[in-house]
């Protein structure tokens, strides 16, 4: 057989067409999700999903703030009504882009700052954020955001443009993503795919005599007596990044449809680069010796190699997530033909005898995510 490297980027990457983007004015979320409820039914046939499936259509309507984002506190000016001139919209993004390139400028000279180096002016986009509160069953308006398309990581991170300087969203990207977001003129839908990081704070209060915590070395006598039963609060917060339970919905909203274009081209070559990048390393491990592993995921000092040779299927396998992943059961028993999927876990030992079995055994082994594995419709 032959075992040279296959060029994944000639093949195929499914994605959705962008809509009409014509329309430059500026259209309030809660009425004008018409046209984007048209093209999820027609691109994603949701009778065949699971009714929990995390692309379920929900109304998009925001009915208060109250659980907004913990860092961005509301700015009166955010919001543009009905009617308003192209001139004030221009007049917001200026104002928005002035705000992400001090934050651009402050992380890229903060030696301490996470992914410094990575950060590229032309990979950032001004959009206000949505996410969809999964336990009162809506929409939360997060306010506007910078956002970083991060070219090594390939994570996708966004910034509050008001309030404190943390991160507010930091995804891993997912080959995938781009052919599961929908789109229209201004909004695009994504999904975190459980893989979003939330920010939880810790707050520490404690209370200590003023004379204990300031320098006394140059206070005289009466400034001591003045300060010697003082006490003050002390507050300590700590900001910790905790990874999500579950997938979220996010929709960025751009004021302009020029704006949803280019995160979408960057958007789209992010996923397409990671598409390649992914099934070239799981069809990897199908031509090559892998390690094995005992059935707690811990090396044996043993080494194996796919028994079967068929390079179509191998390619087939590695398009559908799965790469070859040999190990030891809890009876020592060598399982030298499984194979596990890179994203929800699902692994089987077996020959599989069509493409078509590739999918109904992934169904059929899948239970590692309360929804349907995204890989199982990726071509």
């Amino acid at each position: 057989m032959n075992t040279a490297q296959v060029n994944f980027s000639s093949m195929d990457y499914a994605k959705f067409s962008n809509q009409d983007e014509n329309d430059s004015g500026y259209t309030e979320l809660n009425t004008a999700f018409t046209s984007f409820e048209k093209q999820y039914q027609m691109n994603f046939n949701v009778t065949d999903m699971e009714t929990e499936n995390i692309f379920e259509q929900r109304n998009f309507n925001q009915e208060c703030e109250d659980d907004a984002s913990d860092f961005y506190p509301s700015d009166p000016d955010d919001t543009i009504g009905e009617g308003t001139s192209k001139i004030k919209i221009e007049q917001k993004r200026k104002k928005y882009q002035t705000r992400a390139l001090k934050i651009f400028r402050d992380l890229t000279e903060n030696m301490s700052a996470p992914w410094r180096d990575e950060l590229d002016v032309d990979n950032a986009f001004i959009s206000n954020m949505y996410k969809f509160n999964e336990e009162k069953q809506r929409w939360v308006k997060k306010g506007p955001v910078v956002i970083f398309l991060l070219k090594k990581q390939f994570r996708l991170v966004t910034y509050n443009l008001y309030g404190q300087q943390a991160p507010s969203l930091n995804i891993k990207l997912w080959e995938f993503m781009s052919k599961y977001s929908k789109n229209d003129d201004h909004k695009i839908l994504i999904s975190s795919f459980g893989r979003n990081f939330k920010n939880k704070v810790l707050i520490n209060t404690s209370i200590a005599y003023l004379k204990d915590v300031i320098d006394t070395s140059r206070l005289n006598e009466y400034e001591l007596s003045l300060i010697q039963n003082k006490k003050v609060n002390i507050c300590n917060s700590t900001v910790i990044p905790y990874p999500e339970e579950d997938s979220s919905n996010i929709v960025f909203y751009f004021k302009a449809t020029e704006d949803l274009k280019r995160f979408m081209e960057a958007f789209d070559k992010a996923c397409n680069e990671l598409y390649y990048i992914g099934c070239q390393k799981r069809y990897n491990t199908f031509i090559n010796e892998q390690p094995v592993l005992n059935y707690q995921d811990h090396p044996v000092n043993k080494v194996c190699q796919y028994p079967y040779k068929n390079q179509d299927l191998f390619i087939a396998l590695s398009q559908r997530g799965f790469e070859y992943k040999p190990i030891e059961d809890e009876t020592g028993k060598l399982l030298n033909d499984r194979v596990k999927c890179s994203f929800c876990g699902t692994s089987y030992a077996g020959w599989f005898t069509n493409y078509d079995s590739i999918d109904s055994v992934h169904r059929q082994h899948h239970n590692s995510i309360q929804y349907r594995c995204p890989f199982l419709n990726i071509n």
